[in-house]
């Protein structure tokens, strides 16, 4: 007999075992008596109102100070985070760094302006310093080589008139020399011996690239002025006082008495010095008149007029010298004396 067999749950069971086991009769649990839930109301359907359940959200508790020091920044300590993604990074580390790459770019392209403007300046100063190099020293190497090619040229013709056959037998009467110049035309030199200036060229007018720049002085045509042979009038000239050959450089330092001569075919004219304008205006050529205005002269005569820039790095004025004919000497004769004045430059 299996025990599967044996029925103790009925109380007819098997009548071999009646009295020798006494079997509780089981019973199902009885469920605790609960107090009717009242019914709610139903709604009408006039009822127009409809009831709002209320939402119950529970408040953030705030963190402890012991959370916050043991929350982790990943920004501050990326080496904790290892499987942080630099692609799904927060979005504030990736504007920080799209704002820190725009900052290099606009740091760049003002690196790129500086260094631009820097070659700018580099090359401006370079083509200055070259400028400076040739106002100062080259336009004198090119003016001194004009005038001293324009004084052999010069000096050629005066041989030529002291010598018209070019020998010991003349093939005939010597020529009267020429009274009038074409434009740039040299004609005589000049030497003032107080300030060391020795045959610089004179040439007909006063164009500045084809006479003044070329290092010799310019005889005034415009007006018109006199030269040294008529019997009456005023020989006005100008010279540069600063590049191109500095004719007149030292014009400043001279002194009433000092003598200026001038040498031509008609023959060797020496003046003497008697007044200095340290300043007028440009506008005024009274100064180169046949009487010169301002000057120490009050009737006509035959008179020498030295003009020039001032100040001496500017033409913004004009200094002019005055001088009376003191005689002439024949050129065919010995140098006059007064070549051989002392020059107080030396």
């Amino acid at each position: 007999m299996r025990a599967d067999d044996v029925n103790f749950s009925k109380p007819g069971g098997d009548e071999r075992f009646r009295g020798a086991f006494s079997v509780p009769a089981v019973s199902e649990p009885e469920e605790p008596l609960q107090d009717p839930v009242p019914e709610a109301p139903r709604e009408s359907p006039d009822d127009s109102a409809t009831q709002v359940i209320p939402r119950i959200v529970e408040e953030p508790q705030p963190e402890t100070a012991h959370e916050q020091d043991h929350e982790q920044d990943p920004e501050q300590d990326p080496d904790q985070n290892p499987e942080q993604d630099p692609e799904t990074a927060a979005p504030g580390t990736r504007t920080d760094e799209r704002a820190t790459a725009r900052t290099d770019r606009r740091l760049q392209r003002r690196l790129r302006l500086l260094s631009g403007f820097g070659e700018v300046l580099i090359t401006f100063g370079a083509v200055l310093a070259l400028y400076v190099v040739y106002t100062l020293w080259w336009t004198n190497v090119e003016a001194h080589k004009a005038a001293s090619a324009e004084s052999s040229k010069i000096q050629q013709q005066f041989q030529q008139q002291l010598n018209p056959g070019g020998g010991a037998n003349p093939s005939g009467p010597a020529q009267p020399p020429p009274t009038t110049f074409a434009p740039s035309e040299g004609f005589g030199l000049m030497t003032i011996p107080a300030i060391g200036k020795a045959d610089i060229p004179i040439m007909e007018g006063t164009d500045k690239e084809k006479v003044l720049d070329k290092g010799a002085v310019g005889h005034y045509t415009t007006p018109k002025t006199a030269m040294p042979w008529d019997a009456t009038g005023n020989f006005a000239v100008a010279a540069h006082r600063r590049t191109y050959g500095e004719p007149f450089r030292y014009i400043n330092e001279l002194q009433a008495g000092d003598h200026v001569v001038v040498e031509t075919s008609h023959g060797w004219f020496v003046y003497t010095l008697d007044k200095e304008l340290p300043q007028t205006d440009p506008a005024n050529i009274g100064t180169i008149a046949p009487v010169p205005k301002g000057g120490p002269y009050t009737k006509p005569g035959r008179y020498l007029t030295l003009t020039t820039c001032t100040p001496e790095w500017a033409s913004t004025y004009r200094l002019i010298w005055w001088g009376h004919l003191e005689r002439v000497d024949p050129l065919s004769g010995p140098p006059p004396a007064e070549l051989k004045d002392p020059d107080r430059r030396a």
